[in-house]
C-alpha cells in the first residue's frame, strides 16, 4: 500500500491526533472509507499510521477469525497448496474497529518503532518541511532537476551507472533526494554551476529507514525550531 497516495483528510477521524506519550500518531482506516463491512471480527483491511515526524506506515491487518476463513477459502479454491500455508499479514487484531486498532498501535509504539515491532516493508516517508515530495512537484521541475544533476555529475560518479528516481528535494537548500533500484537513498547537493572538483557532494543511505534516522529526522526537527 502506497501510504503517500492516500487522502488522509477524507475522514475527520483520520486527522485525530492520538496521544501516546512522546509518540503521537494519526490513523487512517480503510474500513472507515468504504462500507458496509459485514463482520468486523472476520475480515482484513489496510491501515496507515502517520507518526507526524516524517514516517508513514502502510499496514495490512487481519482479524484472528479471518485467518481461519482465508485457510478455508484456500482449501476450496486450491490456493496455497490447498491451505497448507498462509502468507501472513503485517498485523493481527481481534476486530476491525478504531478503538481496537488505536490501542494496538499505541501499545506497539510504546515498545519501539513500528518497523522494528512489525517489519521493515511497512515503512514509508512523509515529506514534511523542509522536504518537498516529488508527487507534489510538476513534471517539468523534476525534469529540470534531473537534467542539472546530469550536467554536474563527473564521469566517474556512482550515479552515472545507476537508474535513479527523484523522490524529494529540500526547500531550504539545493539538496535532492534520489532512490536507486536497490533501495539505496542518495542525497545530492547541486551547485547549479559547471563541473567542480569534489562536487556535487553525495551521501548514500542503505534505505529509507537509514535515511530518516541519519538525516531526515534531524532536518525536520531543526526546521521546526
Amino acid at each position: 500500500m502506497d501510504v503517500n497516495s492516500l487522502n488522509m483528510d477524507s475522514n475527520p477521524q483520520s486527522e485525530k491526533k492520538n496521544k501516546n506519550g512522546q509518540a503521537p500518531f494519526k490513523l487512517w482506516l480503510e474500513f472507515e472509507e468504504t462500507s458496509p463491512w459485514n463482520d468486523l471480527e472476520n475480515d482484513f483491511a489496510n491501515i496507515a499510521v502517520d507518526t507526524l515526524d516524517g514516517r508513514n506506515y502502510g499496514i495490512n491487518v487481519w482479524t484472528y477469525k479471518f485467518l481461519e476463513s482465508s485457510t478455508k477459502q484456500d482449501k476450496e479454491n486450491g490456493e496455497n497448496l490447498d491451505g497448507l500455508y498462509q502468507t501472513p499479514p503485517d498485523l493481527f487484531v481481534k476486530e476491525l474497529t478504531r478503538g481496537c486498532i488505536e490501542k494496538t498501535i499505541a501499545d506497539l509504539l510504546g515498545k519501539g518503532n513500528l518497523e522494528e515491532q512489525l517489519n521493515t516493508s511497512i515503512f514509508g516517508l512523509k515529506y514534511l518541511e523542509p522536504y518537498w515530495g516529488a508527487l507534489e512537484m510538476e513534471e517539468k521541475n523534476i525534469q529540470a532537476l534531473m537534467h542539472e544533476l546530469k550536467l554536474e555529475l563527473p564521469e566517474n560518479h556512482l550515479l552515472q551507472k545507476e537508474n535513479a528516481d527523484l523522490i524529494a528535494r529540500k526547500t531550504n537548500n539545493d539538496d535532492i533526494v534520489l532512490e536507486l533500484e536497490n533501495g539505496n537513498i542518495v542525497v545530492v547537493h547541486l551547485t547549479w554551476k559547471s563541473k567542480i572538483d569534489g562536487y556535487p557532494t553525495t551521501t548514500i543511505y542503505k534505505d529509507k529507514i537509514d535515511f530518516w534516522n541519519k538525516e531526515m529526522k534531524t532536518d525536520i526537527i531543526e526546521f521546526k525550531e
